[in-house]
């Protein structure tokens, strides 16, 4: 005898885990952004840090840069 296979509930069950996952990789996704933006203000502080402790002028190392790799 052949098996009988309910394809709406498969669907249904299909659809909830799409839902769930989309769910997750959204979560994830703004993880992921909070943590890139901490770790871009940790760089940043890095920098800054650098600047300060070698006693540069800030508007100085910004002209070096801007001459070294271009205004934009």
């Amino acid at each position: 005898m052949a098996r009988q296979v309910n394809y709406d509930q498969k669907i249904e069950a299909i659809k909830a885990k799409i839902e769930s996952k989309t769910a997750q990789l959204k979560a994830l996704k703004e993880e992921l952004a909070k943590v890139e933006k901490a770790a871009a203000a940790s760089k940043n502080e890095e920098i800054t840090s650098f600047i300060a402790d070698k006693g540069l002028n800030p508007a100085d190392v910004l002209a070096v840069l801007q001459e070294r790799f271009g205004q934009n």
